[in-house]
């Protein structure tokens, strides 16, 4: 997500992208679609036509791609670390931090994201 808080990273781990349809989950009936944008082994970028505001918790869930082939659905819960206007991507880029992954999880996406 550059470009993002007058130019400096937020995150300081390495990331990776993720061009993948996500469900947010926040509550009972309040599931809608978003897309990722990038991964690192403490986050998720996301575009969402929603702009929450930072400290919201949520469920969201995810496929990432495994090598050589397959895939693992995530289950994550997450906090909105910040939110912005991204008019080229069609909505808000939001940045949200892993509050609950499991460790299976986990280490896929560290795998992923190095490659």
């Amino acid at each position: 997500m550059t470009g993002m808080g007058g130019g400096a990273e937020r995150r300081q781990e390495e990331r990776r992208a993720l061009r993948v349809a996500a469900r947010v989950s926040l509550g009972p009936g309040q599931v809608f679609e978003v897309r990722t944008a990038d991964v690192s082994s403490s986050g998720l970028g996301i575009v969402a036509s929603a702009n929450p505001k930072p400290g919201v918790t949520f469920k969201i869930e995810f496929v990432l791609p495994l090598r050589p082939s397959g895939t693992l659905n995530v289950e994550a819960t997450v906090k909105v670390m910040h939110s912005i206007l991204a008019r080229q991507e069609g909505g808000f880029k939001i940045g949200l931090q892993f509050l609950k992954l499991s460790e299976g999880a986990e280490a896929a996406i560290q795998k992923f994201v190095n490659g």
